[in-house]
């Protein structure tokens, strides 16, 4: 299993308009691609913890993906790309992923 991490950091104002992109993208992910066990939007929720990072400007997506090469054909799906080329005027800097294993 593979977990994936991206921080995707929008411009201030374009923080709804880019959860709407999401709103699209994940049901075709979770039902045009079998190998997404998860693909999770989130935000940040402020619990007042001293060491807690806080951005309202963050969406942070869980992704888990049964293999690698799933995680790779996504990147290549036509509604991918689409997301894509909506998003890119909303951001406020690129998108960055982590790809990880589980390390237990």
């Amino acid at each position: 299993m593979i977990y994936v991490f991206a921080s995707v950091r929008v411009r201030r104002e374009c923080l709804d308009e880019a959860l709407d992109c999401y709103r699209e993208l994940v049901p075709a992910v979770l039902r045009g691609e079998p190998g997404c066990l998860e693909y999770a939007p989130t935000v940040d929720v402020d619990m007042g913890l001293p060491n807690q990072e806080k951005d309202a400007c963050l969406i942070l997506v869980a992704e888990r993906w049964r293999t690698l090469e799933d995680f790779k054909a996504h990147l290549g799906m036509p509604h991918s790309a689409a997301f894509r080329k909506k998003m890119e005027p909303l951001l406020a800097e690129r998108i960055t992923v982590r790809v990880a294993r589980s390390a237990l």
